[in-house]
């Protein structure tokens, strides 16, 4: 039997040997990270994979690249003082060249026509050569008064074919030095706006101008980089901002990036290639990947310090993109470079953007299918579909794919029309139907003279109003309308009861959890998934019956006449307001589009105001108080509730470092009875 067993094990090995296992890896070293419907960041297959790493260019603190449409790569190798220039198709390193004047040339940009830019911080200048080398100007500090004092540091440039020069200089805060190709000052292309906290703001109110001409940090960030696209727009990116890093600039300056962009706080380079793709590079050695739009597609990289590992960065100073696809980069502290090669996802990706772009919407269309093919959950590919069928009038179609891709402003676009049709279609029904109940009101209010009809309604009004716990919900319409008379009637015991305004909690409670969860999906960014929902239950209702205590200890002890229950039903009936505009908001959130969000922004501003008026006015009555005696009530309201919250965390503190103590101690009393 041993035998035998042996003689399997033996054949098995043999198996093994002459049939190997084939596995599946993936040449990157990073993960491929994408955005899903909510903006978080998700995994996505690879989408660029390393190829080439030169390390034989005896780079020195390289900071910035360009490639022209040659493939010819242009690096400005700051520490050696030089421009290298390298022959991407043939993998050669043509020349290096440097001039008696650099300093530390930090930026490299080079024009259609092969006029080169140079751009060199200590020298304070920058250089213009052609094609050739031979030096045609030099750009330095503008002496007009425009230019005030500002210093002109040049680190980044770019030029387009119309004779502008974009500057981006150290230190300087008012924007993107322009100059013409002569070097005449033609002002400050574009500014970051100063980010104020709220003290800052309040400061810019109350302060003198001399006073805020002292204070520190009131500075705009500046731009880190500018490139330039095939149509001449600008782009910047700056650094120290992880919102809006990212700008695309109309001809003044203004960004065109219609959404917010993210980005890293690090970002320190900029490319954008033929097809408008924008690719980014960010110190910690992050390669991002947007559309035309700001939409992030690709991200990839890592930083790491002490290993030498293709796709992995010490300091990633700068990128750009050949005329193949491929990105390179450069280490600004290792001074090697390294290329990347699009996979066949990436690729198909790009593909489908380009019909798209073109107009191309079948090609897209069928496109985008293969890429879905490759992931199911592409954001990209369902966006993308959304936006060909919104090009092609289905709209229907296109909703379902912006659903899916969480894109909720081009869905509001595709809901917009299908509304409209359907406005069209039934509004006239809808008008005919008002137009004939108008005028059966009016038949009936004329025929019936002795006003039978009214006095049924009336009956049955009654009726209802004076049903056992129907009535005394329904009562909290009949404070929302006459406050005063209504929480007269609570106060003297005539209306309201406990069961109503529990109710009514509970109604309050459900209209902001339907407000939270059960809007139309233009206007939801909530999953219920990403809510705690025992917690939120718990803290409404511990913070409700916490003021209601609080505000009758603090009348209690300020000569207010109203009782627990009095408080508990002043809140309650005051909440009416807010509790039927949430119910409408949800409501209506299937029906109305972005553009109309200002609607239901009234609507719950109104809610809400209302109920605190509601709310003021019950206490004060329940209370009887004056209006200077319930903003003191109110007032020591708030102070006992923070004293209690702080006491509870104080006493959920201490027990946790109780049973701590307590843990530890029978773990070593266990530990010393074992031993």
């Amino acid at each position: 039997m041993r035998k035998i067993k042996r003689i399997l094990a033996v054949m098995l090995g043999l198996l093994c040997l002459t049939e190997p296992i084939l596995t599946q890896a993936s040449q990157a070293t990073s993960y491929t990270y994408t955005h899903d419907d909510k903006m978080n960041s998700v995994r996505t297959q690879d989408a660029y994979l390393p190829q080439q790493t030169i390390t034989n260019l005896g780079l020195n603190a390289a900071e910035d690249m360009f490639i022209d449409k040659n493939n010819m790569m242009y690096i400005a190798d700051t520490g050696s003082l030089r421009i290298v220039k390298y022959d991407i198709s043939r993998g050669a390193l043509l020349e290096e060249f440097s001039h008696p004047e650099f300093q530390a040339p930090k930026g490299i940009y080079v024009t259609a026509d092969g006029t080169i830019y140079v751009a060199d911080s200590k020298a304070k200048a920058v250089f213009v050569f052609d094609q050739d080398w031979k030096l045609l100007r030099k750009l330095e500090r503008p002496q007009v008064p425009a230019f005030g004092d500002t210093p002109f540091d040049p680190a980044k440039v770019a030029a387009d074919g119309r004779g502008n020069v974009y500057i981006v200089g150290e230190g300087v805060y008012s924007g993107v030095i322009q100059m013409s190709e002569e070097g005449e000052f033609q002002g400050f292309f574009a500014v970051n706006k100063t980010d104020l906290t709220t003290f800052q703001k309040l400061q810019t109110v109350f302060f003198t101008r001399e006073q805020l001409s002292r204070l520190l940090n009131r500075n705009p960030v500046t731009f880190a980089n500018v490139t330039l696209d095939d149509r001449g727009i600008v782009y910047t990116v700056t650094l120290g901002k992880r919102r809006d890093p990212i700008k695309k600039h109309k001809t003044n300056g203004s960004n065109m990036f219609a959404d917010t962009v993210y980005g890293f706080e690090d970002i320190n380079d900029i490319w954008v290639d033929e097809n408008l793709l924008i690719y980014t590079a960010s110190k910690r050695g992050y390669v991002d990947v947007y559309t035309a739009e700001g939409e992030l597609l690709f991200e990839f990289g890592s930083y790491v310090s002490n290993l030498d590992v293709a796709g992995l960065y010490n300091a990633l100073s700068t990128l750009a993109v050949d005329q193949n696809g491929y990105i390179w980069t450069i280490d600004g502290i290792k001074g090697y470079l390294q290329s990347y090669a699009p996979t066949a996802y990436a690729q198909k990706v790009y593909e489908a953007l380009g019909f798209y772009n073109s107009g191309h919407y079948e090609e897209a269309l069928r496109t985008w299918d293969e890429v879905l093919a490759m992931n199911q959950m592409s954001v990209a590919a369902h966006d993308g579909i959304g936006k060909a069928y919104l090009s092609k009038y289905d709209f229907e179609s296109a909703m379902e794919h912006f659903q899916v891709a969480g894109n909720h402003g081009l869905y509001s676009e595709a809901f917009w029309e299908i509304r409209n049709v359907w406005l069209q279609k039934y509004l006239v029904y809808f008008l005919a139907a008002a137009v004939l109940l108008y005028l059966a009101i009016v038949i009936t209010e004329r025929v019936d003279k002795e006003r039978r009809l009214r006095r049924l309604k009336a009956a049955w009004k009654e009726r209802i109003m004076n049903t056992k716990g129907l009535g005394d919900v329904l009562y909290g319409f009949t404070t929302a309308r006459h406050p005063l008379n209504g929480y007269y009637e609570i106060r003297v015991g005539r209306k309201g009861s406990l069961p109503g305004a529990g109710i009514l909690y509970l109604l309050t409670f459900a209209a902001f959890m339907l407000f939270m969860l059960g809007k139309g999906f233009i206007y939801q960014y909530y999953d219920i998934q990403e809510l705690d929902i025992g917690s939120i239950v718990i803290g409404f209702f511990a913070f409700t019956s916490l003021f209601v205590i609080c505000n009758y200890l603090a009348a209690s002890i300020n000569d207010g006449e109203g009782t627990l229950k009095g408080v508990a039903l002043a809140v309650a009936y005051g909440a009416v307001p807010l509790m039927v505009s949430l119910f409408a908001i949800t409501a209506l959130s299937y029906c109305v589009t972005a553009n109309e969000a200002f609607f239901l922004d009234v609507l719950l501003w109104g809610g809400g105001a209302w109920t605190v008026v509601l709310i003021f006015l019950g206490l004060q009555t329940i209370h009887n108080y004056s209006g200077k005696e319930m903003v003191k009530s109110l007032l020591i309201t708030a102070l006992f509730i923070f004293v209690v919250i702080v006491v509870i965390l104080v006493v959920t503190i201490m027990c946790e470092q109780v049973m701590k103590f307590l843990t530890t101690i029978g773990k070593e009393l266990v530990r010393n009875v074992s031993s």
